[in-house]
């Protein structure tokens, strides 16, 4: 089984590098950066995840075996692991905090898998998530907050979206007595991103089970690459497609839900440009600048985090597939 969980470890690492290596519109790639980070910081951050990803990985074989619990797994210690490991020595940007929350169910769930089947299975993947997210702990609440006091998240322009409640300022990370708050009401880790799920994309993602990514995003990207000297250009694709389908929740976050809105509807329309016969160089190219005319403002973070999550399924899927 160890082959299994280094292969998964390594994987995941080449999907973090090849969706940051992509020339995406508004991220930063090999190309182009922005003020306060570069290309390098991204590499840094996937290489310093091998440990976090590692001890993930071999928790998702201990649960395929019966040698833990789901509620044993520990996601908030490995989240936490993780996001540590990404901002120690040589990187201090927070430049994967949204993938590493997506990465690490993901990683346990898709090694249990493998451990019960040998075999890429969304079907599989999509009962172990559920099963480690639904019995997390008060605890893995807890140590998620931690792993944030080292990121501080931004994207205050969250607080202006009608959805936000007094509920989620009794929780909000900028509350001095949110952690407090989360013990005496014994708020688990599956409360807090149900709770978040209508302001905040990626704990949607958690919410259901991450259904957008294995059932609507991965499909997309398998549907347009064949194997990994594709890979790139069905990455860029994607992210252009996946930010048509809605608005972007960094986006929402930092520049508020109108402005996802309008970028949205420019993403639509580079997609409906979009063909064969065309190319689509130029598409991106005037995309891109749009996105950057605002520094970061526009970024499609969130967009870039769930296309990642895709892609390391997409690598293993590619790895081990199905008969």
């Amino acid at each position: 089984m160890s082959d299994i969980v280094w292969t998964v470890v390594g994987l995941g690492q080449l999907s973090l590098l090849l969706e940051a290596s992509s020339p995406k519109p508004g991220n930063v790639n090999r190309i182009a950066r922005f003020s306060d980070m570069d290309y390098r910081n991204f590499l840094t951050s996937a290489s310093l995840l091998s440990r976090g990803l590692h001890e993930s990985a071999t928790r998702g074989v201990a649960l395929a075996k019966g040698n833990l619990e789901p509620s044993e797994i520990g996601l908030g210690e490995l989240i936490h692991i993780c996001v540590k490991d990404s901002l120690t020595g040589l990187n201090h940007r927070n430049t994967i905090l949204g993938s590493i929350l997506l990465y690490v169910p993901l990683t346990v769930a898709m090694t249990a898998s493998l451990t019960d089947e040998s075999k890429f299975s969304i079907h599989r993947i999509h009962e172990y998530i559920q099963k480690i997210t639904e019995q997390s702990t008060v605890k893995d609440a807890t140590n998620l907050y931690k792993a944030f006091q080292l990121t501080r998240p931004g994207g205050r322009m969250i607080k202006e979206d009608p959805a936000w409640s007094n509920l989620h300022r009794r929780y909000d990370f900028d509350n001095p007595k949110a952690v407090e708050h989360l013990i005496e009401d014994k708020v688990t880790l599956s409360d807090l991103f149900q709770m978040s799920s209508q302001v905040d994309e990626i704990s949607n993602e958690w919410s259901n089970g991450f259904q957008r990514t294995l059932r609507e995003v991965l499909p997309y990207l398998t549907n347009v690459t064949t194997k990994l000297e594709d890979l790139e250009e069905g990455i860029v694709r994607t992210f252009v497609w996946l930010l048509a389908q809605r608005p972007d929740g960094l986006i929402v976050k930092k520049a508020g839900r109108e402005r996802a809105d309008e970028i949205q509807s420019l993403a639509k329309a580079t997609m409906d440009k979009w063909s064969v016969e065309n190319g689509s160089e130029n598409l991106i190219i005037n995309f891109d600048r749009i996105l950057r005319e605002e520094g970061n403002l526009l970024n499609p973070g969130t967009t870039a985090d769930i296309v990642s999550l895709a892609t390391f399924c997409r690598l293993v899927n590619i790895t081990y597939p199905e008969f």
